[in-house]
């Protein structure tokens, strides 16, 4: 059989998680390296299990937790078989397992947790943010959004305000110190200037002397929602550049000094090359107290999944009658369960998933050697 190029192949354009030559992370064994030559015969498929992939925030994957919730009156499974972890791609073996600490080990230092939307905070890090608070962090929130398109049954001007108000009792519960607001417009982040919200960003770093930051993943597949990769993105720049002296060098006339943020826990709601993860067990009811402080955004969520059921002729008990009954039964089938596949899945009883970047560690060896103290 004769042989063609790999390059005359017509090849449609994959995303760029599936592209070995362009994924960023060295550990992602998301597809089979592609020879130089191949027989003309067409490729076999390239193989690439991503596993139950949940999508946090929007979209519920409203069979799967029907079939869930049902499976105690026999319905059937379509597949009985535990998936492999979520949206991990990282080599078995890469994954560190952060676990609580006695004490106050943290203490004095700061983390930030930055997202466009108030639910992003609690349902996607909120039992990591809240361990770390109680191992000595000060934690700060920044919300980008004004999460204007996240209500049910209110007009835009009173889910703002609904959503300010949840935003600050999810904070106070997380045991976070104070927040920010950026306020630009939900779902409109694409059309804002990633300068300013970077310089916005930049400016609070500072300020905060943030050394820990948590948000979406900059890099992140499959995102369908603007705000959260648009946020990421802003995040990831503000990150090294607030280190530098010539960025913003106006900061520094009102008293303020470069500072590097040296660790990042990313999340996200998609594949990701997951490294570490987060044992939750000690935070699980903080988390969730932080989900259903958001009661507007989850009464949202709540009654959009009544209204799937009803169209399909069915409903579950649970999610009937009172509001406060049936988000707190709604955050448990999604959050909790969710949270406990998660640790299962690493021998914990609850945990949390993220893309960890620490501190660039590469020179201390060097330094513990050679370095002699200032005279």
């Amino acid at each position: 059989m004769g042989r063609i190029p790999a390059a005359s192949w017509p090849i449609r354009r994959q995303p760029r998680l599936l592209d070995k030559r362009r994924c960023r992370w060295p550990q992602c064994r998301a597809i089979d390296t592609l020879p130089d030559t191949v027989p003309s015969s067409p490729p076999r498929k390239r193989q690439f299990e991503y596993g139950d992939i949940t999508m946090e925030r929007r979209e519920f994957l409203g069979n799967t937790l029907v079939s869930t919730a049902l499976l105690g009156a026999g319905a059937p499974r379509s597949d009985s078989k535990t998936p492999r972890a979520n949206v991990d791609v990282t080599a078995t073996g890469e994954v560190f397992i952060e676990r609580a600490a006695n004490g106050k080990p943290h203490a004095g230092k700061v983390l930030a947790t930055i997202a466009p939307h108030s639910d992003d905070h609690s349902i996607l890090a909120g039992g990591t943010i809240a361990k770390l608070i109680e191992e000595g962090y000060t934690g700060y929130l920044i919300r980008t959004s004004n999460d204007e398109k996240d209500s049910y049954d209110l007009s835009l001007g009173k889910t703002v305000e609904a959503n300010e108000a949840d935003n600050e009792a999810m904070a106070k519960t997380l045991g976070i110190k104070q927040v920010f607001n950026f306020d630009y417009r939900n779902h409109h982040l694409d059309d804002v200037s990633r300068v300013e919200m970077r310089a916005r960003i930049i400016f609070l770093f500072r300020l905060l002397k943030v050394d820990t930051i948590f948000s979406y993943d900059p890099w992140g597949h499959y995102e369908e929602n603007p705000d959260h990769y648009v946020t990421a993105q802003c995040v990831e720049a503000a990150c090294w550049m607030a280190g530098g002296h010539l960025d913003f060098a106006e900061h520094f006339a009102a008293g303020l000094k470069p500072h590097v943020v040296r660790e990042k826990y990313y999340y996200a709601r998609g594949p990701q090359a997951v490294n570490r993860v987060v044992d939750i067990s000690s935070t699980i009811d903080k988390k969730m107290a932080a989900i259903r402080a958001n009661k507007t955004m989850i009464g949202n969520m709540v009654q959009e999944f009544r209204d799937g059921l009803a169209q399909r002729k069915l409903k579950l008990p649970e999610l009937e009658g009172d509001q406060d009954a049936a988000i707190r039964a709604y955050a448990d089938l999604r959050f909790r369960e969710g949270s406990a596949r998660r640790g299962q899945e690493y021998g914990l009883k609850y945990a949390e998933r993220f893309h960890y970047i620490g501190p660039d560690s590469s020179l201390e060896e060097h330094i513990e050697k050679h370095a002699v103290p200032l005279r």
